[in-house]
């Protein structure tokens, strides 16, 4: 077999000249194919897979507060479809606002509002699964924890599980409660798996901008540098990214790049008849041949600054109504940005957004559920949409939880009581609504409603209940969520609290 042509480059330079290939490679724009086959060249065909099993992943966690309710951003088809469906801001009337004829059905059990509508091209890449296991606060369900983001979490300390509470600023005010787990929470784990496969990488963030004094814990369960660093305002942030300048050149020296594009230039049939690739990779390398040798040398620069700019404003911001309440620390259209801002340009790889909508029980009319849809559909819309643009949504994941608890449809409910719901979205995510929430009867001027879980091997809904019996435990949101990141099963398998469990094959391309 011949010598991997990685020898041809100065043993002080073939760590440097792979990680610079290597990040050209990563990208979508270069098939699957193309990639696999230099790699092969440059280090042989045993590393090869080894390498297309460390491409880097990208992870938005956005976590909603104050018992979220994503009424007017993804329907139950159950309640969609009823019949005379009493509609209200109070009691036990149901707080869908929209009547079917104002509803747009999508395939995969999709039903939106005109608050939802920018999410219609997406949809393929969105699953929704709005019964996982309810949370326990003591307040009517408020807490910073929730089992899908710490399956296994308890009130009670025990071997293994420590206090998820203590790198959280503030946390001693009500609402949070006191929580240990094993578990380390979704951002923190990708956070740590990311760094571990590349140590240049800033340290994951996690932007503390809930209005209220409620917080979100994130947990990194004693892993080495897996704890996420505190953004407590917008200075910080600032402070913490200042503006930087990036020399674009991949390759730093003539001969580097010309041992690359030798390397591309011997990717032909052969190699594609070889693993059986389909014409269109062999059609897909040349062109990208010829545009990527216009980028290994481009002698420009990248500024990356994370104040938005009057463009970037009007983009993001369009439409979204402003955070809620007297004590504003950033909208929710600012933090989707500068999430964007900070992956897009590979600054770090996982970023969490924390942001709320006022604790309303008695009454939520229908002002409040038409701004909790905007403030939800139109950044996630355009959240997909950038990433798309960037060429790098086939390695994205964005998962919103309803992170103390959802409600159930009555106008006068609890984060105790009905969903809990998780948003999955991403280029390896199959879309679709999964489960189902209907009307069970009529009672005092509204409805009891019934909820009917999805089977975890099929996804098929089961018979209604009308209480919180047969959710799905958290673990299985879990497990679901580090499945889309491509975190290696020997890693998630090691926490007794999901060792097990299967992740909901049916929110996931195969």
């Amino acid at each position: 077999m011949a010598k991997p042509r990685i020898h041809s480059v100065h043993p002080l330079r073939r760590r440097g000249f792979l990680k610079l290939a290597g990040s050209m490679l990563a990208l979508p724009a270069v098939p699957a194919a193309v990639r696999f086959a230099v790699n092969e060249q440059l280090v042989g065909e045993a590393k090869a897979f080894g390498i297309e099993d460390e491409l880097p992943t990208y992870f938005v966690e956005i976590n909603l507060r104050d018992q979220w309710d994503f009424m007017h951003t993804f329907v139950p088809p159950g309640l969609a479809t009823h019949a005379g469906l009493i509609r209200g801001g109070s009691g036990n009337m149901c707080t869908l606002f929209h009547d079917p004829a104002t509803l747009d059905q999508q395939p995969n059990n999709f039903y939106l509002t005109p608050e939802s509508a920018p999410l219609v091209p997406h949809l393929d890449d969105i699953a929704v699964c709005e019964l996982f296991e309810i949370c326990t606060g003591a307040i009517h369900g408020h807490e910073s924890v929730n089992a899908m983001r710490s399956p296994g979490r308890s009130k009670q300390s025990a071997p293994g599980k420590e206090a998820v509470w203590m790198n959280e600023p503030g946390f001693t005010e009500q609402g949070n409660d006191y929580y240990y787990s094993s578990t380390p929470t979704p951002a923190s784990l990708h956070n740590y798996r990311a760094k571990a496969l590349d140590s240049s990488l800033r340290n994951g963030i996690t932007l503390k901008y809930i209005s209220r004094f409620h917080t979100i814990c994130h947990y990194g369960a004693g892993l080495a540098d897996a704890e996420l660093t505190r953004i407590q305002s917008v200075d910080q942030l600032f402070q913490t990214f200042p503006e930087t300048v990036e020399d674009l050149n991949i390759l730093p020296t003539p001969e580097e790049a010309a041992l690359l594009s030798s390397v591309m230039e011997r990717v032909d049939g052969r190699f594609f008849d070889r693993y059986g690739f389909a014409q269109s990779a062999r059609t897909r390398h040349a062109t990208n041949l010829g545009e990527a040798a216009g980028l290994w040398h481009t002698g420009e620069v990248k500024i990356v600054s994370m104040p938005l700019t009057e463009d970037e404003r009007a983009y993001w911001g369009a439409g979204v109504p402003d955070q809620v309440g007297d004590n504003k620390k950033a909208n929710i259209w600012e933090q989707a940005a500068w999430a964007y801002k900070l992956l897009s340009n590979d600054v770090t790889r996982t970023v969490a957004l924390e942001f709320d909508y006022l604790d309303v029980h008695e009454t939520r009319g229908e002002n409040v559920m038409s701004t909790m849809g905007l403030q939800c559909a139109l950044p996630l819309a355009r959240l997909i949409e950038s990433f798309k643009a960037a060429g790098i949504w086939d390695r994205t994941v964005i998962a919103i939880f309803s992170a103390d608890g959802g409600r159930a449809p009555a106008a006068n409910s609890y984060g105790n009581t009905g969903k809990n719901t998780l948003v999955l979205a991403g280029g390896g995510v199959r879309g679709g609504y999964y489960g189902d929430v209907g009307v069970a009867g009529d009672v005092s001027g509204g409805h009891s409603y019934n909820y009917r879980v999805p089977d975890p091997v099929t996804g098929v809904p089961g018979a209604p209940v009308t209480d919180n019996s047969g959710r799905l435990n958290g673990a299985y949101a879990w497990r679901t969520v580090m499945k889309a990141l491509r975190i290696p099963d020997e890693i998630v398998s090691q926490y007794p609290d999901v060792a097990g469990v299967q992740p909901l094959g049916f929110m996931l391309d195969a």
